[in-house]
C-alpha cells in the first residue's frame, strides 16, 4: 500500500477487501473487520491513514480508515444496564453484510443477534451507506433502524484517520469558526514535557461548527466536511508520534455515560441517521 503513510516495510496480508471506484475517486472497505472503511483515495492522493500490521491481526484492535461508533462512541460506562459495551460500542469488531456495490455506492449492514442482545438488549439493523457523487464528493451515512418494540438509545459516530506527517502536526490549519483556537492548543501540546500528563495523545472536544469545515494538512490537501446536524459534537484527536490525526463526528460528549444519560432515543420501528460529506482539494 505505497503512499500509506504506517505501512513502511509491511507487506499486506490478503484482507477481504471490496473497492468502489467512480469519477476518479476510490473507496475501499474490509466488510469482516467491522466494515471498515480502509481507503479514500480522491485521485492518486490517500487521505486515510491505515495500520495494515493490525487490521492482519484478528488479536489487535483496528487503527486506522473510519471506524463505525455504535452503539455509542466513548469510553465504556461504568454501571448500568450497558455497562457490558467496550469502548466506542461494537460494531467496529463484527463482520457486516454487504447490500450492494454499483454506480458509487456502497452499503454495507450489521443485524443485531444473540451475541449483540447480550450486552445491547435491541433488535435493530445498523446501515453504513457510502456513496461517490458527480462532484467527486464521499458521503459517508449511518442509518440505525430500530426494529424493536420499545424505544432503543443510540450515541453513535465515525472515527475517521486522517494522514498527516507527524512532523506537520502543527501547521494543520483549521479553516472554521473556533479553528484558530485548536491550531494553538495543538502547537502548545506539541511544546508539554514527557511528564506531563497530556505528553502522550491531545483531545479536544467542540460543537458541530454549522458549517463546512476545512482542514489543511501539510503534505497532503485540505479536506472539507460537511456534517448533519445530529452529530452534535467533533472530537479533534491524535498520539504522539503517529502520523494521524482524527477528525471526530459524534452526537454526544466524549462520555460513554451519554447511552444511559443524553441519548438519542429511537422510537420502536422508526429509523436514526446522520450523514458527512467529504470534499477534497489537491495541495499545489
Amino acid at each position: 500500500m505505497e503512499g500509506v503513510i504506517g505501512t513502511e516495510g509491511f507487506e499486506n496480508k490478503s484482507v477481504l477487501e471490496s473497492r468502489i471506484e467512480y469519477h476518479d475517486r476510490e473507496l475501499s472497505f474490509d466488510p469482516e473487520r467491522g466494515g471498515l472503511l480502509i481507503s479514500m483515495k480522491f485521485g492518486d492522493v490517500e487521505t486515510l491513514y491505515m495500520d495494515y500490521e493490525r487490521l492482519n491481526d484478528p488479536d489487535k484492535s483496528d487503527r486506522g480508515g473510519v471506524p463505525t461508533l455504535f452503539p455509542m462512541a466513548g469510553p465504556k460506562t461504568k454501571e448500568g444496564p450497558f455497562s457490558k459495551l467496550k469502548q466506542h460500542g461494537f460494531a467496529r469488531d463484527l463482520p457486516w453484510e454487504i447490500k450492494k456495490n454499483e454506480n458509487g455506492e456502497f452499503v454495507e449492514v450489521l443485524k443485531s443477534n444473540n451475541e449483540t442482545k447480550e450486552i445491547y438488549p435491541h433488535d435493530f439493523e445498523l446501515k453504513m451507506r457510502s456513496e461517490i457523487d458527480e462532484s467527486g464528493g464521499v458521503t459517508l451515512t449511518q442509518e440505525v433502524e430500530n426494529k424493536g418494540d420499545n424505544e432503543m438509545p443510540v450515541s453513535m459516530g465515525l472515527h475517521p484517520y486522517f494522514n498527516v506527517p507527524e512532523g506537520d502536526k502543527e501547521n494543520i490549519k483549521f479553516d472554521f469558526d473556533g479553528g484558530k483556537d485548536i491550531e494553538g492548543k495543538i502547537k502548545k501540546w506539541l511544546t508539554l514535557d514527557k511528564q506531563d500528563e497530556n505528553y502522550s495523545a491531545f483531545l479536544e472536544r467542540i460543537d458541530n461548527p454549522g458549517e463546512e469545515m476545512k482542514i489543511d494538512i501539510p503534505g497532503v490537501g485540505t479536506i472539507k466536511m460537511d456534517m448533519s446536524k445530529e452529530y452534535e459534537k467533533v472530537w479533534i484527536w491524535t498520539e504522539r508520534d503517529k502520523n494521524f490525526i482524527c477528525i471526530e463526528p459524534i452526537m454526544h460528549d466524549n462520555d460513554g455515560e451519554k447511552i444511559v444519560a443524553g441519548p438519542v432515543m429511537v422510537k420502536e420501528k422508526d429509523k436514526l441517521s446522520a450523514n458527512v460529506k467529504y470534499s477534497f482539494e489537491k495541495e499545489v
